[in-house]
């Protein structure tokens, strides 16, 4: 996904969260939205604990159509960053040496969007596999063709018509996030051919439409996880409205 898209889909996750979970969220919008693009404005390309090591990942990445586990970033990094926010947010619980609540407050927002632009990179049929004939589609590089899908996902999301997540906890594990990437390749990115080889807007549509709505789906689900483990709405933290 491109910097709109990802916006797009942390706007519209924290809108699908529960009014308590909102009030805490929306006055930092400004760490979340920062996190959502954190990844890309920074090119941010390798797991930064393995990079001096073999066992580095791309973190934009999980091919699915790959066994080279250097494919299968992306998934360990959402995976750092929910188990993170986590451990951040119980840490603070107990101690809160070292942040003041609105600079805790920012650093969790920051982190919830590094998670939301993670899950919309999974949720992306040209992040979770790349054995596919793009030159009988007419682009000469993967990497054309990657671009191409992501500038359709830009000009269509306006057009799509999401229905609302239903909120329930999930399991943050590394299953979780890899059957969001295995069903992106088998629902999606097998399709791409048949979608690409004409000129059907409509399956264009259709396909950013899937992509949307799992994109938000995941990250509402894990959001809410978050701050439902953590007990994050069984107290009052600044800037919430007054009710």
């Amino acid at each position: 996904m491109k910097g709109d898209s990802h916006y797009l889909v942390a706007n519209l996750s924290l809108a699908c969260l529960g009014e308590k979970e909102r009030h805490i969220l929306y006055p930092r919008w400004g760490g979340i939205e920062s996190g959502a693009t954190l990844s890309d404005h920074f090119r941010i390309m390798w797991e930064i604990e393995d990079i001096k090591n073999d066992k580095k990942q791309l973190v934009h990445r999980c091919y699915i159509d790959s066994k080279d586990p250097k494919d299968h970033g992306c998934v360990t990094r959402v995976m750092d960053y929910a188990e993170g926010s986590i451990g951040f947010i119980n840490d603070y619980m107990r101690d809160k040496e070292g942040y003041t609540e609105e600079e805790f407050l920012e650093n969790l927002g920051m982190f919830l969007g590094v998670v939301s632009h993670h899950i919309a990179d999974l949720c992306t049929p040209v992040h979770v596999g790349h054995l596919i004939d793009h030159k009988s589609l007419g682009f000469p590089t993967l990497a054309r063709f990657h671009n191409q899908v992501e500038r359709d996902i830009l000009k269509f999301e306006r057009q799509c018509k999401l229905s609302l997540p239903k909120l329930f906890r999930v399991e943050i594990t590394r299953d979780y996030f890899w059957n969001i990437a295995a069903d992106t390749y088998k629902n999606l990115f097998l399709n791409l051919p048949a979608i690409y080889s004409g000129k059907n807007d409509y399956s264009k549509l259709q396909m950013t439409s899937d992509i949307l709505y799992n994109a938000v789906k995941h990250t509402t689900l894990v959001w809410h996880t978050i701050l439902k483990e953590t007990k994050m709405t069984s107290r009052k933290w600044s800037m919430q409205p007054l009710l």
